[in-house]
């Protein structure tokens, strides 16, 4: 059995036996104290994996409470200098979103809760969710936005216009994955969901595959206003690479985590579409096309208790100097605070 197909057996495993606790909770005191020791005995030799102890350890407590402030935001610009004489440029960004999340992890089964102020006070609506899942070995983000905020500047040669939040809507897909070769030291989670400790300093060269897709609706108010018949860009692209993860440790009560993968975009799809015009796949292409994904983590360690700061940046270059470009800049910062009982 490949270790994905482990994996996945593993994680299903998981649930099956979560649900048979809550269903047989209104068992007698000591059924569900024999149950419950039979459940952890299960769930801990899922975690057991072939690690230097040297380097990195799983923490001996078995559950962990965290509480993490979310903020997170975009920033886009489009180069046009293809259709007619003008360079057209637009700088666009999104408002800051701000989410607070609560969440348990019991022997690798985690449930979160999230609250969003802002559709709770009505301060914006857009739609983001973020899925990440890091283990030694690989791992992998899939982060999904929908946001009718996006404004910014219109610069067409000399002039330059403002355009309202009101006007444009984006809808972003990015999905990274991961492969550490040096995993029996080298810990990702231990900076990200403090499911393990790095004891430590340590470093791999760290393998990936990145995708990414960018839409962006210029809306019916844009086009009245300004008599504007560019409706939709859409780009997709494709990319694979290597990069290099370090964990530095400078005491046991403080861990440094940077990592960086680029990789190189081996596929695209751009296509633009209006009332009268349509393109696709015609776009020139120069080097450096690339998404890269970038980390950083700082997280500090006393007693049974923890707190960090943690940021994810991804960023897509597609296009070439003097004709069509496309960057993209996705970005997310947390603020936790984390127990181990």
């Amino acid at each position: 059995m490949s270790s994905m197909k482990q994996k996945m057996v593993s994680q299903l495993l998981r649930m099956v036996l979560l649900a048979c606790v809550l269903t047989l909770m209104p068992a007698t005191a000591f059924g569900q104290k024999e149950l419950l020791q039979q459940v952890d005995s299960i769930l801990a030799s899922f975690q057991k994996v072939t690690t230097d102890t040297n380097y990195i350890v799983r923490p001996k407590n078995r559950l962990t409470i965290r509480l993490l402030s979310n903020f997170s935001g975009a920033r886009f610009k489009l180069v046009d200098r293809e259709r007619g004489q003008e360079n057209e440029v637009l700088n666009l960004r999104s408002d800051m979103k701000w989410t607070l999340t609560s969440s348990i992890n019991y022997r690798g089964i985690n449930v979160a809760l999230s609250v969003n102020p802002g559709h709770i006070f009505d301060w914006y609506h857009d739609l983001e969710f973020n899925i990440n899942a890091y283990g030694n070995k690989m791992g992998a983000d899939l982060i999904y936005q929908r946001a009718d905020d996006v404004g910014g500047v219109q610069t067409i040669d000399d002039y330059k216009m403002e355009i309202p939040k009101d006007m444009l809507t984006t809808t972003t897909w990015d999905a990274n994955y991961y492969y550490v070769f040096n995993h029996r030291r080298f810990a990702c989670p231990a900076g990200f969901t403090q499911t393990y400790i790095q004891k430590r300093s340590a470093g791999s060269f760290i393998a990936g595959v990145s995708y990414e897709s960018v839409a962006m609706d210029i809306g019916k108010k844009w086009r009245i206003l300004e008599g504007e018949d560019y409706r939709v860009m859409d780009t997709k692209m494709l990319g694979i690479g290597i990069g290099y993860g370090y964990n530095i440790v400078p005491t046991n009560r403080w861990l440094v985590h940077l990592s960086v993968l680029p990789t190189i975009i081996i596929w695209k799809d751009l296509s633009m579409e209006s009332d009268g015009y349509s393109s696709r796949g015609s776009h020139p292409m120069s080097l450096p096309n690339m998404l890269v994904t970038g980390r950083i983590s700082l997280i500090h360690y006393f007693d049974n208790q923890f707190a960090g700061l943690l940021a994810v940046l991804n960023h897509s270059h597609l296009g070439q100097s003097g004709a069509d470009m496309v960057d993209h800049t996705k970005w997310r910062v947390r603020v936790l605070y984390g127990i181990r009982f």
